[in-house]
């Protein structure tokens, strides 16, 4: 006798039937988790490799040293919820992109106010300091370690633009790397963090877009 054949709703209705739906923040505490095992681990490389400053215990309540863990940290944030909602499609990005343009309006204008204090002698030290060649190739090279653990998180949701997705993924991957290489780097003007930060932090993102565009399709 042959099985009455089974059409699409019916089929549907049975592939559904023992589905849960997914707790709302379970991807944003993935996320977070990710993010900070990241962080955990770019800091042992850091510390590994490079090591600590020697006086770490003494500036991490200097105003340039907060500052700089707060513009990582912040760029990490406002990426992550970018990631987050690119890995939902139709929702709104509007928030995260906004935020990070703060982010960045903010630390320009923290730039300008310092140039504005400094001599024309000492504008060329401010952006150099004593490792501009060095900082961001430890940041892009460390932020090679955070990768995996950001794009495991992004790799469960459902990015309707992978490139996008990966890029958002890859910034928030090199901003978690230049907060740990914060915990070496003697640098402490606005101005060399402004530039070579940040050119360690898009260039992670960069590479993270070229991953995305593979590793997040679905």
């Amino acid at each position: 006798m042959r099985p009455e054949p089974l059409n699409t709703e019916d089929l549907i209705d049975r592939l559904a039937a023992g589905a849960r739906p997914i707790p709302e923040h379970r991807p944003a505490r993935r996320a977070a988790l990710c993010a900070g095992l990241a962080l955990v681990a770019s800091a042992i490389v850091v510390w590994m490799t490079l090591g600590p400053r020697p006086d770490l215990a003494s500036v991490v309540d200097e105003p340039a040293f907060l500052l700089r863990q707060v513009y990582a940290l912040s760029v990490a944030g406002f990426a992550g919820w970018l990631m987050l909602r690119l890995g939902q499609p139709g929702a709104p990005v509007r928030g995260p992109v906004i935020g990070l343009g703060a982010v960045a309006l903010l630390v320009i204008g923290l730039v300008a106010w310092e140039q504005a204090g400094l001599g024309d002698a000492s504008r060329l030290d401010s952006l150099l300091g004593q490792s501009w060649t060095q900082c961001s190739l430890r940041v892009g090279a460390i932020s090679l370690v955070a990768t995996p653990f950001v794009f495991f998180a992004a790799r469960r949701l459902a990015p309707a633009r992978p490139t996008m997705a990966g890029l958002a993924a890859g910034i928030v991957a090199g901003a978690v790397a230049a907060s740990a290489y914060g915990l070496y780097c003697a640098e402490i003007t606005a101005t060399f963090v402004a530039t070579w930060y940040s050119l360690g932090i898009v260039t992670s993102g960069l590479l993270g877009g070229a991953l995305g565009r593979w590793v997040l399709r679905w």
